[in-house]
């Protein structure tokens, strides 16, 4: 069964939003079915017609003169109230068929009431407040009797209307009137959704539309219906439906054969659709379905149909234990959007047929969803690239059993980017690569998901390493890189820590177990702007430092320096896994290498990564640019700051920082 989009007209705007309160509550109606006349030929329609309940249901601003005659009519009754209502009165008598008659509910004023319906002040259900508190009868007139309101069963959910919105009156019979008298269930929390939903419905105003605000115009609404040919057959319908057997015999052209008058008894006469079977006089979607007179279907809204699209995906992920993100983006795929935000009502109505076509055929539902294309990515650019990238996301996380937006983040960290959008040609390039190496090695993309904890005072595997395509140097140690060197990058940081692009091979393998000074001296300065106040150094990076600093003259006053070599030294001798030097005696350190140039000569490379720290060190100490913290959220980032705003840029402040070292 598919679901389409229709429209229904209703005469008062009123009207539509109490077609929304029964659609909500799945109770089958029928808008304006008939109308009856009086005595005089005078016409009578009454709004809503239930054929479960068997309620006729008008709802006006101002009652009808009619509606006192046609409830009596339409009840059944033999006498009239005298002076109920003297305006009826006057009314002469209405003629109600006996299949048309049944219980009579009038619903007198505006649909919005001035507060929350059936909520009193202390924020309670209040069966006495309701949508029916700015109705004149404080509620619904029945023929003869007031209030009524809507109510239901809070046991079976029977939905009726009953005196004072009674529950134990209702056909259900589930609550004993002796036991359980005057349940008053109008506030039923299932109640005070329909009409919150009715409420929140809005059509384009006549005035809007620029048409004259003395004319009444009729109100259409859109909402969906599971009965496949009614769009079609309402669109085609000339309004004069009548059956041609019927058409045919009134012409008596000749005598139809049973099996000519079979097949033409629902075949309209006035156009190329169908007559109901049942009453002749509506047309239907097929020739075998009734007339949504004869036979009502609740429609849906978009938020029921959403609704109900949210529970088909939960029992699609249920049933083939599939994540429930892959089966929303299986389903907007199956209508070709990437969001279901802003659809149409046809789009929705399609992706609910869609869903509830693979819940009756699981097998039927795609398992696959966009494969990757096979295009060389040095041809493409920007946002082709991007497009390309995006077709290797769901192969990668239906092979990890990841959901989707776990693999798009992965993609992004691996680039070094936190939104797809801020990568460069060359690094979507390299993505693309790399997804496809991923597809073919499942077990490498694996081992990057999870990958093996370092080893003491090491280094974590790099995420890619590739040959320099040309010239360029080592974004954490400034070191030159030729090109075809090995150069590589690291797992994307935590913040906010700023990602290393591409490292030098000594950086990626051999910065913590073979230091140089320039790796040590590094460390210093990026622990103490992500705003650690001591540096971890590993045995190997504390013999370097210790190494350097001993040939360095003391003095009395260099008290700092003595504690750090006193740290280094003890450290070493105790053979620590790891030793941490505080923030002064780590400053003075780096402040006697720089001073003591002689132990440097064979470390020329050093000279100007130590230059930098030095300056940078300094420059955070005294703050000479006075960058106040209350303005950023982290010591790091206001570091961070401190560290671009430096009145004299060096090899480290141009790269940025700081880093996860």
């Amino acid at each position: 069964m598919a679901y389409e989009v229709i429209e229904v007209e209703f005469r008062t705007e009123l009207h539509a939003h109490w077609s929304v309160f029964f659609d909500h509550l799945r109770v089958p109606w029928v808008y304006e079915p008939v109308t009856f006349y009086d005595d005089k030929g005078s016409p009578c329609t009454p709004a809503f017609w239930l054929p479960k309940e068997r309620i006729w249901f008008t709802a006006e601003v101002q009652a009808p003169a009619w509606w006192g005659r046609f409830a009596m009519a339409a009840e059944g009754c033999d006498e009239w109230l005298q002076g109920w209502d003297e305006e009826a009165d006057r009314c002469p008598p209405v003629d109600v068929p006996k299949q048309w008659r049944g219980m009579t509910l009038l619903a007198e004023g505006p649909f919005f009431p001035e507060d929350v319906p059936g909520i009193d002040s202390w924020g309670r259900p209040d069966p006495w407040s309701g949508p029916w508190q700015s109705y004149e009868a404080n509620g619904m007139r029945a023929y003869d009797d007031e209030p009524y309101q809507w109510t239901m069963c809070p046991q079976c959910g029977l939905f009726g209307a009953e005196f004072c919105g009674y529950a134990e009156r209702l056909s259900c019979d589930c609550l004993d009137s002796d036991e359980h008298a005057k349940v008053a269930n109008g506030s039923d929390e299932r109640l005070l959704a329909a009409y919150r939903a009715a409420m929140s419905e809005t059509w384009p105003h006549e005035a809007d539309a620029g048409q004259s605000p003395t004319l009444r115009w009729p109100t259409v609404r859109e909402a969906l219906i599971r009965q496949p040919g009614a769009t079609a057959a309402a669109g085609i319908c000339a309004g004069a439906c009548r059956p041609a057997a019927q058409q045919v015999r009134q012409d008596q052209r000749h005598p139809l054969t049973p099996q000519e008058s079979k097949g033409s008894g629902t075949l309209c006469s006035a156009c190329p659709g169908f007559v109901c079977g049942r009453c002749g006089e509506q047309p239907t979607a097929a020739a075998d379905v009734p007339c949504r007179t004869c036979e009502p279907v609740v429609l849906l809204t978009e938020n029921q149909a959403r609704q109900h699209l949210n529970g088909a995906v939960a029992k699609l992920s249920a049933a083939t234990g599939t994540h429930g993100r892959r089966i929303n983006t299986i389903i907007n795929d199956s209508i070709n959007v990437k969001t279901r935000a802003g659809i149409s009502l046809a789009q929705l109505g399609a992706a609910l047929t869609n869903a509830e076509r693979w819940l009756d055929d699981l097998e039927s539902m795609p398992v696959d969803l966009s494969a990757p294309v096979d295009e060389d990515p040095d041809t493409l650019h920007g946002p082709e690239l991007r497009k390309l990238l995006t077709t290797y996301v769901g192969p990668l996380a239906r092979m990890s059993g990841e959901p989707i937006p776990s693999t798009q983040i992965r993609l992004n960290n691996w680039m070094g980017v936190y939104q797809r959008g801020e990568a460069s040609d060359e690094q979507l390039r390299d993505a693309i690569v790399q997804a496809r190496t991923w597809l073919k090695d499942p077990g490498s993309y694996r081992a990057y998901i999870h990958p093996e904890p370092p080893g003491p005072g090491g280094l974590p595997a790099p995420v890619q390493t590739k040959n320099a395509a040309a010239d360029t140097s080592c974004v954490l140690c400034a070191a030159a890189v030729a090109a075809g060197e090995l150069v590589g990058r690291l797992p994307r940081p935590r913040e906010p820590y700023v990602p290393m692009v591409w490292l030098c091979a000594h950086c990626l393998f051999d910065r913590r177990t073979s230091p140089r000074l320039a790796d040590v001296v590094l460390r210093v300065f990026h622990h103490t702007f992500s705003g650690s106040n001591t540096t971890p150094l590993n045995t190997a990076e504390a013999a370097v430092l210790l190494e350097v600093l001993l040939p360095i003259p003391l003095t009395g006053d260099d008290e700092h320096l003595q504690e750090a070599i006193s740290v280094l030294r003890r450290g070493l001798d105790d053979a620590d896994p790891v030793m941490s030097l505080s923030y002064y005696p780590a400053r003075a350190a780096v402040s006697a290498l720089h001073a003591a140039a002689r132990p440097l000569d064979a470390l020329s490379g050093d000279v100007p990564v130590l230059a930098a720290v030095t300056q940078h060190l300094d420059e955070w100490h005294h703050n000479p640019q006075n960058i106040g913290k209350d303005a950023y959220r982290s010591r790091t980032l206001w570091r961070q700051a401190v560290l671009k705003a430096t009145p004299a840029p060096t090899v480290l402040s141009r790269q940025g920082g700081p880093f996860w070292v």
